[in-house]
């Protein structure tokens, strides 16, 4: 008897720890957003296309068919076609496509940031 009475109130928190939404699951740090905190769409894509790559690890990378680089699909999400012509000449490492950008400042940014 006195098995069946722990044994029902491991089985009563068992139930009670599953029907609470998110009780027992610690936020797990690597899974976090980095780019969670722009409220802005254009700036989260933007952020999104440079920032969920370099989460990855080397062994990762190396698998390009489970671990696809979403780069130029989150460009493409990007709005403002000056933010938009950015990221694609990042993403494709072309300095040509940062001769196109009429922003001078965002000009140097992306020849600062091609390689």
């Amino acid at each position: 008897m006195k098995n069946l009475n722990s044994l029902g109130l491991l089985g009563l928190m068992m139930g009670l720890i599953l029907m609470v939404p998110g009780a027992g699951l610690a936020a797990d740090s690597k899974n976090a957003d980095p780019c969670a905190q722009h409220k802005d769409l254009d700036q989260l894509n933007l952020c999104r296309a440079f920032e969920i790559d370099k989460a990855k690890t080397a062994e990762q990378k190396k698998n390009r068919y489970q671990n696809k680089n979403h780069t130029t699909y989150y460009c493409s999400l990007i709005k403002d076609r000056e933010l938009q012509k950015y990221c694609f000449a990042v993403a494709s490492q072309t300095k040509s496509g940062c001769a196109n950008l009429v922003d001078p400042k965002l000009e140097k940014e992306c020849n600062d940031r091609i390689k």
